[in-house]
C-alpha cells in the first residue's frame, strides 16, 4: 500500500473536516486560518489523493462542499500509513 506524508496544512484541513463535517471551501479556510486560494489548492490535492470529496452544491456560498472520506479517517486514526 502506498505511504502518504501529509503537510501541516493538509493535516489541519482533514482534522477540521473530521471534527466539523462537510463544509464549503471558504468555511474550511476560515476554520483553519488559511488563505482561500491556498485552501482550495490543498483541497484539490487531498481530493486527488482520495482523502476528500469536492462536490457541487447550490446551497453552499462557494457553490461546492467538501467532505472527508473514510480513507482519510483511517489515515488520521493511524490505520493507513
Amino acid at each position: 500500500m502506498k505511504r502518504f506524508e501529509l503537510e501541516e496544512e493538509e493535516r489541519k484541513v482533514l482534522v477540521t473536516l473530521a471534527k466539523r463535517g462537510a463544509m464549503s471551501p471558504s468555511e474550511v479556510a476560515a476554520e483553519t486560518w488559511t488563505l482561500p486560494g491556498k485552501t482550495l489548492s490543498v483541497l484539490r490535492e487531498l481530493s486527488t489523493a482520495g482523502f476528500v470529496r469536492l462536490r457541487d452544491d447550490t446551497n453552499s456560498p462557494d457553490g461546492m462542499v467538501v467532505a472527508i472520506t473514510s480513507q482519510a479517517r483511517l489515515y488520521l486514526n493511524g490505520s493507513l500509513t
